[in-house]
């Protein structure tokens, strides 16, 4: 179905197909106007004469260049304190994980000579036929972990 369009119905196709958007040069137009009479009424409003103002000016962007200096500067101390903190704390993690590390190294040696640790208690290395005799070795083996002491889990 076909709908209404009554901007179509009253012109005629050409005149239509024929417009153009003027939104661009209209704004164009009105951001250089606004311009021009901002500019105008600045001038007639402002307090001070051109050179008071031209002065005002310049002393106040020499102050914020001073500012803008010092900040830089300190930003650059600030950058280089974190850089000497940060190598000095990468050097004290190197020192703790060769620590740590040596006692890993130790406490896995210390294991190995424990004499007072078992062999596993069930070993299942059988060869099993179907699912029921699979089914039945799970059930041994869960009973068997069950009944271990808590060292040896």
């Amino acid at each position: 179905m076909e709908t209404y369009n009554r901007d179509l119905h009253t012109h005629t196709v050409k005149e239509y197909e024929m417009k153009v958007d003027t939104s661009a040069r209209d704004f164009s137009i009105g951001l250089v106007a606004g311009l021009a009479i901002g500019s105008f009424i600045g001038l007639l409003a402002a307090p001070k004469s051109g050179k008071a103002l031209q002065s005002d000016i310049s002393s106040k962007v020499e102050v914020l260049k001073e500012k803008s200096a010092q900040t830089y500067n300190n930003q650059i101390k600030n950058a280089e304190s974190f850089k000497e903190k940060a190598a000095q704390f990468k050097n004290d993690m190197s020192k703790d994980d060769k620590s740590d590390l040596a006692l890993q190294k130790d406490a896995i040696k210390a294991e190995i000579n424990d004499e007072t640790l078992k062999q596993p208690d069930a070993v299942v290395d059988k060869d099993l036929k179907n699912k029921s005799e699979a089914l039945d070795e799970k059930e041994k083996t869960i009973e068997i972990a069950k009944n271990l002491s808590p060292k040896n889990k």
